[in-house]
């Protein structure tokens, strides 16, 4: 184990990215924890930001809290608002609130994103943090399909436009860290295991040197 960020505490927040085995879920506690972090990761299918802030139950695709990297099971399938951010502040007291958050935003399927809707989203969820210091992971590629309709054209332009939109986050822009055309998915937005791994390496890599100086603040 690593102590590069010893001390810190990290509280995970996010969409179905952060909810099912052998996502996200899987690859970032790990990987945080081995660097020395106390991590905590709040996962709810289909949430938008500002369901952090004011609780909306969402369809019951799933929900997932996980405490340091205890290995990860079924996920609750129970309709489930995300916990309101300020009491998941109040009560694991973190350096960083690390938010995995675009494509439920992303509008896929619809003409266009509907940016002033957006924007009240982040701002909602970014003004809630109560100056705890934040890290935001925008959407990667995903492939077409009729279910969800997501493009690399839209995931590109959610990207640019969260890129503008969550400060004072830190944004590291997923696009960035996968080739167009690369990532292989289950259904067009939800990667398979072996691009989660490429996806997660890379957030990792982006953010140990952004999480290793915000603990030094």
């Amino acid at each position: 184990m690593s102590t590069l960020l010893a001390g810190l505490t990290l509280l995970i927040i996010g969409d179905s990215h952060v909810t099912f085995k052998d996502s996200l879920l899987n690859i970032l506690p790990e990987a945080y924890t081995q660097a020395g972090a106390k991590v905590v990761t709040y996962g709810v299918c289909s949430s938008t930001a500002a369901d952090w802030v004011v609780p909306n139950p969402n369809n019951g695709c799933g929900a997932y809290t996980r405490v340091g990297a205890e290995p990860v099971t079924a996920p609750s399938m129970v309709p489930t608002a995300p916990p309101p951010i300020a009491s998941l502040i109040e009560k694991w007291h973190p350096d960083v609130v690390m938010v995995v958050l675009g494509d439920t935003m992303a509008a896929y399927g619809q003409a266009e994103i509907s940016k002033n809707w957006a924007d009240e989203q982040v701002k909602t969820l970014t003004m809630s943090l109560n100056n705890t210091a934040c890290v935001w992971i925008g959407p990667t590629w995903g492939e077409y399909s009729p279910r969800y309709a997501k493009t690399d054209k839209r995931a590109q332009e959610m990207a640019t436009f969260l890129k503008d939109e969550v400060s004072p986050c830190t944004y590291i822009d997923g696009t960035k860290l996968m080739q167009p055309g690369t990532p292989k998915t289950i259904d067009g937005v939800h990667l398979t295991p072996a691009s989660y791994k490429i996806w997660g390496a890379g957030i990792v890599q982006q953010t140990l040197p952004v999480l290793e100086k915000l603990l030094k603040k």
